[in-house]
């Protein structure tokens, strides 16, 4: 079972950064950043961007969880931060729903 999800996850990355490079820069453009977040703005944003993936994964029970459109909580992270708070988000909601469904 849990080979299953490595490899959907994997599946998930792989189609997540393959679109990213033919998107021709358009998602990159709406999610450029003001400013440079400093390392600790940084954190935050990514919690609150890994939380509201796991949130969106939590309300789409049984299907695929689009990574389009991004959340506002990413919208200052850049491409590969946001793929890895992606990921993040998605085992969040993973081993919450293991947690629910043993107690």
């Amino acid at each position: 079972m849990r080979i299953r999800t490595v490899k959907a996850a994997t599946v998930v990355a792989a189609t997540l950064i393959l679109t990213g490079c033919s998107a021709g820069g358009e998602a990159r453009d709406r999610r450029t950043p003001s400013g440079t977040p400093g390392p600790a703005e940084k954190a935050e944003i990514t919690r609150r961007c890994v939380n509201a993936i796991a949130d969106r994964a939590a309300a789409n029970k049984g299907g695929a969880v689009r990574s389009e459109p991004v959340p506002e909580p990413c919208a200052r992270l850049s491409d590969a931060d946001y793929l890895d708070a992606y990921m993040k988000g998605l085992e969040q909601a993973h081993q919450a729903a293991q947690e629910s469904s043993r107690g």
